[in-house]
C-alpha cells in the first residue's frame, strides 16, 4: 500500500501498452513509445477527465512503501482532505490513480474562494503596513485617480519601443531598446521624452536636505559666467599638455590670481605643474590657454551632444568635470576610480564657483532652478575647510563671515520678489547651510574646524543660518567617524552650553564595504551616527545590513538622505532597479530625496526632479502616493521650527491638490484608453 503523500519518492513514468516495458531512470527517448506518440501526449492523455485509469484493489504493494505523511507547512486556511491509499503492484497503474485523485481533488475545491480570500487578506494587511499607507489612506478621490494616471503613463513607457520597449522574450533587443530604470545616462535620451518624467518636473518636493553647494549649477552656465573675468581667471594642470594621451590623464583646477600673475605655458614640454613652488609658474591665464588649446588640438575634442553654446577647450574642460556616459560605461572599471573622477570634477567646479561675483550670482540661479523644479526650501552643504574666497580682481578676499552675508543677502532679495508677485509660498524659508570639512583631516585641524562651526554659527545665531556639521569624503577610505568620536562629543556639549543647536548629518553608508575606510565592519560609520545622534544621515545605503540599526534609527527617528542617482553613478549599484531604497523604504525607515551633486553628473543631466523619477521608474511599487509621502518626510525633518513645518506641509497638500488636477486634465484621457 502506498501513501499519496510518498509519490515524491518515485520517478514518474507515463503509461504505456502492455507490450511495452518502462524502466525507472531510462531516458525520456527510450520511453516516449515505440508507437511514435509522444511523450508530451501522452502526459496531456492524463489530464483529460475522462481518461481510463487501472482498477488495482486487488493488487498488493510491498510494506516498505507504507508511510503516513505529514505536510510540512499546511496551508494557512480550513481544508477537507481525506486520507487516499493506492494499491499497486507495478508503477504503471500509478499515473491513472494519481490523475483520478487530482480531479477529483479539483472538483472539490471548486472556484478557489478561500485560498483567494486569504490571499487578499495577506495584501490588505501588507498594504496596511506600507511605509505610504498614511498618505494614501486620506488621499483624496482626485489624488486616487491621479495615481493610477501615473501608474499606466509609466507602464505603457515601458512597454513603448520609441521610448524604452524592452519587453520579456527570447528576441535580442535592438541598440535603441533601453530598460526603464536601468542606467541613467544610457537612458538619458529616453527620459528626455518621457511623460513621467514632465509628471515628476512638477512634483510639489517640499525641501532638498542633500546638496553639495558647488555643483547645483551646471558648468554649461559657469563657463560664460568666468568669460566676464579674463585678465584674473587661471588653470593649472597636473602635467604639461603635449598630446592627447595628457588632455585625457590631467586634472585641472581654476583659481583667480591678481592680474599679471607669474604664468607658465602649460602646452611646453618643461611646464612645471607644482604650484607650491615659489615663484610658481603652474598657472596660466586662461584666455590664454583657450588661444593655444584651439591652435594645438583643434580637433581633440568630439562634437557636443547638445547645443551648450561652450568654446571648445570650454567643452573640453567641461568633460574633465563631469561624469560622462563614456567615463562611466567605457573607462571606469572600479568604485575607487569612479571616485578619483568625482573628486577631481569637484575640485575643478570649486575654482568656478569661489569668487565674489559668481557667488553672489551662482546663489540666485540655484534659488531660481530649486523653484522651478518646485522645492521650497533647501538645505546647502559648502566645503569649509577652505576660509576664504577671492575677490574678482584677486587681491581681496571674502570669509566665512562675508559668504554667509551674501547667500542672506541673495535669499532675501529673491523672497522679496516672490512676495511682491504674491508667490512667497514657493519659497517661503530660503536656505541654510550645513557645514561640512573632510573625513580625512587630522585630528588637531577637526578641533579648528569645530572651532569655526561653533564660531560661525553664533555670528549667525538670531537667523538659525548654520543647521548642521557634516563629515564628508569617500567613506572606503579613513577616517572613520568614531576616529574624531570623543572631539564631536565635546562639540555637542560645548554647543548645548552655548544655547546652540546644530545637529550631526553625517555621511554615512555611502559606501559597499561599509567599513569606515578600515579592514574591520566594526568601523561602519552607522553606528557612530546613532550614537552621536545625528538627525539624519547621508545616504545611507549601506542600512539594509543592518537589521538592529534599521530598527534602532526607527526609534531614534533619524531620516535618510537618499541620493539613488548619485549612487548609481559612483558605482554603489547598476541602475535604479537595483538600489536598496524599496527595502529601506519597506523597513519603515523615514527617507528624503536628493540630487547629491547634479552639475558633476553629466553636465545638468541631473536634478532632483530626476530622482524623482528614477525611484517612479525603477520599482513597480511606488506610486504617486509615495511621492507625496518623501516630500512630507523632507519637510518634516528639516532644521525647520514647528510653525515652519506646519506651514511648509500646508502650502504642500494644496500644491498637491492643483498638481493631481493637472495631471488628470493632461493625461487622463491617454491613461484611459490604457488596459488596467
Amino acid at each position: 500500500m502506498l501513501e499519496v503523500g510518498n509519490l515524491a519518492r518515485l520517478q514518474y513514468c507515463p503509461p504505456i501498452a502492455a507490450n511495452q516495458v518502462c524502466y525507472v531512470g531510462k531516458r525520456r527517448a527510450d520511453v516516449d513509445g515505440r508507437d511514435g506518440e509522444s511523450h508530451q501526449k501522452r502526459v496531456d492523455s492524463l489530464l483529460t477527465e475522462d481518461a481510463p485509469f487501472v482498477n488495482a484493489t486487488k493488487r498488493t504493494a510491498s510494506s516498505k512503501f507504507m508511510k503516513t505523511v505529514k505536510p510540512s507547512n499546511p496551508l494557512p486556511f480550513s481544508m477537507q482532505a481525506d486520507s487516499v491509499t493506492m494499491q499497486t503492484n507495478g508503477l504503471q497503474d500509478l499515473g491513472a490513480q494519481v490523475h483520478e485523485s487530482l480531479i477529483k481533488s479539483i472538483r472539490e475545491i471548486g472556484p478557489n474562494e478561500d485560498y483567494r480570500r486569504h490571499r487578499d487578506q495577506l495584501l490588505t494587511e501588507e498594504g496596511r503596513g506600507s511605509w505610504e499607507f498614511s498618505v494614501r489612506d486620506c488621499a483624496t478621490p482626485l489624488q486616487c485617480s491621479a495615481a493610477t494616471i501615473v501608474r499606466k503613463i509609466r507602464e505603457k513607457e515601458r512597454n513603448d519601443p520609441e521610448i524604452f520597449g524592452n519587453l520579456p522574450g527570447e528576441a535580442v533587443p535592438g541598440p535603441r531598446t533601453r530598460d526603464l530604470g536601468g542606467r541613467y545616462l544610457k537612458n538619458y535620451a529616453s527620459i528626455k521624452r518621457s511623460k513621467v518624467y514632465e509628471i515628476a518636473k512638477k512634483a510639489p518636493k517640499g525641501a532638498h536636505l542633500h546638496l553639495h553647494f558647488n555643483s547645483e549649477l551646471p558648468a554649461r552656465t559657469l563657463f560664460p559666467i568666468a568669460r566676464t573675468i579674463p585678465e584674473t581667471l587661471y588653470i593649472r594642470s597636473t602635467c604639461a599638455l603635449i598630446s592627447e594621451e595628457a588632455l585625457e590623464n590631467c586634472e585641472i583646477i581654476f583659481n583667480v590670481l591678481p592680474k599679471g600673475a607669474a604664468s607658465g605655458s602649460i602646452f611646453e614640454g618643461t611646464y612645471n605643474p607644482d604650484f607650491k613652488q615659489s615663484p610658481s609658474e603652474a598657472y596660466m591665464l586662461w584666455r590664454d590657454f583657450k588661444v593655444e588649446f584651439v591652435r594645438i588640438f583643434p580637433n581633440a575634442v568630439p562634437p557636443a551632444e547638445y547645443e551648450d553654446q561652450l568654446e571648445l577647450p570650454e567643452r573640453w574642460a567641461r568633460n574633465k568635470m563631469v561624469i560622462t556616459e563614456d567615463l562611466k560605461y567605457k573607462k571606469a572599471q572600479t568604485h575607487n576610480e569612479m571616485w578619483a573622477c568625482f573628486n577631481q570634477g569637484t575640485r575643478a567646479f570649486k575654482g568656478l564657483v569661489n569668487y565674489a561675483s559668481v557667488y553672489r550670482e551662482y546663489v540666485g540661479m540655484a534659488i531660481v532652478r530649486m523653484i522651478r523644479h518646485r522645492v521650497m526650501y533647501a538645505e546647502l552643504r559648502p566645503m569649509m575647510l577652505d576660509k576664504t574666497i577671492p575677490t574678482d580682481d584677486g587681491t581681496g578676499f571674502l570669509d566665512h563671515k562675508a559668504q554667509m552675508n551674501v547667500i542672506l543677502e541673495v535669499v532675501k532679495e529673491k523672497q522679496d520678489e516672490l512676495s511682491a508677485a504674491g508667490r512667497l509660498d514657493q519659497f517661503p524659508f530660503g536656505m541654510k547651510i550645513i557645514y561640512c570639512t573632510p573625513r580625512s583631516i587630522p585630528r588637531e585641524r577637526m578641533k579648528l574646524e569645530l572651532e569655526d562651526c561653533i564660531k560661525l554659527a553664533l555670528q549667525f545665531k538670531e537667523q538659525n543660518l548654520i543647521c548642521g556639521f557634516d563629515l564628508v569624503g569617500a567613506e572606503d577610505r579613513p577616517n572613520n567617524v568614531s576616529f574624531y568620536a570623543d572631539l564631536l562629543v565635546a562639540f555637542k556639549k560645548t554647543c548645548i552650553q552655548l544655547g546652540l543647536d546644530i545637529p550631526f548629518m553625517f555621511h554615512a553608508g555611502e559606501t559597499l564595504l561599509d567599513t569606515g575606510g578600515s579592514k574591520d565592519p566594526k568601523n561602519s560609520n552607522l553606528y557612530d551616527s546613532l550614537l552621536l545622534g545625528a538627525k539624519r544621515i547621508g545616504h545611507g545605503y549601506a542600512l539594509v545590513k543592518h537589521p538592529l540599526l534599521i530598527e534602532k534609527y526607527k526609534k531614534a527617528n533619524i531620516a535618510l538622505e537618499l541620493c539613488p542617482i548619485s549612487n548609481e553613478l559612483l558605482g554603489l549599484c547598476g541602475n535604479a532597479r537595483e538600489h536598496p531604497y524599496p527595502a529601506l523604504l519597506a523597513a519603515g525607515l523615514h527617507c528624503t530625496l536628493n540630487a547629491d551633486n547634479p552639475a558633476l553628473f553629466s553636465d545638468d543631466r541631473s536634478s532632483i526632479s530626476h530622482e524623482f523619477y528614477q525611484v517612479m521608474v525603477g520599482d513597480p511599487r511606488m506610486t504617486l502616493h509615495g511621492w507625496k509621502q518623501l516630500a512630507e518626510w523632507s519637510l518634516e525633518h528639516a532644521c525647520l521650527t514647528e510653525s515652519e513645518v506646519a506651514r511648509g506641509l500646508q502650502i504642500l497638500r494644496a500644491d498637491w491638490e492643483i498638481y493631481c488636477q493637472w495631471i488628470v486634465d493632461t493625461y487622463g484621457a491617454e491613461a484611459d484608453a490604457e488596459e488596467d
